[in-house]
């Protein structure tokens, strides 16, 4: 039984009070796998004594061992949704675009340039430096993403690592791989959220308890008025990135990438930081001669 159902069949047993609580984790599965007992406390107008009372009632040890059972949940809700939904078959070209494959493909490259073109005519050079300021001030780096997003996270990664800039890429359809990253989820940290249709429900909340724990975010992503991502960035760029055969083209998303790294290179440069300088140091541990040795 999972705690969704094991809610479900308590509820008639439950408190007032109790019940207040069941009915905000029912509506909010997801965003009990990150809250806190005070936030919970906050949002339901609940004591974090009653919290814990209610955990024993549905027979869990703690509320740490509640926000587990939340988070072992949506991992298997999202891997049945994966399935019921096709998420995972091939993309298909309809038979009437095939009758001649040669301009098919002459028109996916022309839509593939249109969207270029679009990205450069809408280009804002000033929020390319603003987003590289924010990476250069941060503590460390977080990318987070999934899917074709997670290629362009990986891409920033490395160009961060070739700058001397730590940084690390959360793939959030892996469970481990968000829990591993929360604890730096703080102060001076920067969260890069790389969000593409169809929009991932975990990017999104990862981006919603990073806002709760004063993290920057810097969002990249298709559109301001649709992306789930954009309402939680401090700055929010944007490529185009609508495709004929499949869900997302990277392009633009990636050549605006690869212009934040040049932007961000250009004003490392330009900062003349020691900040920077621990690739360099590291380098010099191969050229010292360790002592004892001929």
């Amino acid at each position: 039984m999972n705690v969704i159902e094991r809610i479900q069949e308590k509820y008639g047993e439950m408190t007032k009070k109790q019940r207040v609580l069941a009915d905000y984790m029912l509506e909010n599965p997801d965003s009990m796998s990150f809250m806190t007992m005070k936030n919970l406390s906050s949002r339901t107008q609940v004591s974090e004594m009653t919290i814990l009372h209610y955990c024993g009632a549905l027979g869990y040890g703690n509320y740490n061992e509640l926000k587990y059972e939340f988070r072992k949940y949506i991992n298997e809700r999202n891997k049945i949704e994966v399935q019921r939904e096709n998420a995972y078959l091939n993309s298909s070209v309809p038979e009437y675009e095939l009758d001649d494959k040669q301009n098919l493909l002459y028109q996916v490259c022309q839509e593939e340039f249109d969207l270029l073109k679009l990205l450069f005519a809408h280009l804002d050079i000033p929020s390319l430096f603003r987003g590289a300021e924010m990476m250069l001030d941060a503590d460390c780096t977080i990318f987070c993403a999934r899917g074709v997003s997670l290629q362009i996270a990986d891409f920033l990664s490395m160009r961060l690592a070739i700058m001397g800039l730590p940084s690390i890429v959360i793939n959030t359809e892996l469970n481990d791989s968000v829990q591993s990253a929360l604890p730096l989820l703080k102060g001076g940290t920067l969260l890069v959220p790389i969000s593409l249709p169809d929009y991932y429900v975990m990017t999104t909340k990862v981006c919603e308890f990073a806002r709760q724990r004063r993290c920057r975010i810097l969002a990249l992503t298709n559109s301001l008025e649709q992306s789930p991502v954009a309402p939680f960035g401090d700055l929010v760029l944007t490529a185009p990135a609508s495709s004929r055969l499949f869900l997302n083209s990277p392009g633009g998303l990636l050549v605006l990438a690869h212009l934040l790294s040049a932007a961000l290179d250009i004003e490392k440069s330009a900062r003349h930081t020691s900040k920077f300088c621990s690739s360099e140091e590291f380098s010099q541990v191969f050229t010292k001669k360790m002592k004892g040795t001929r």
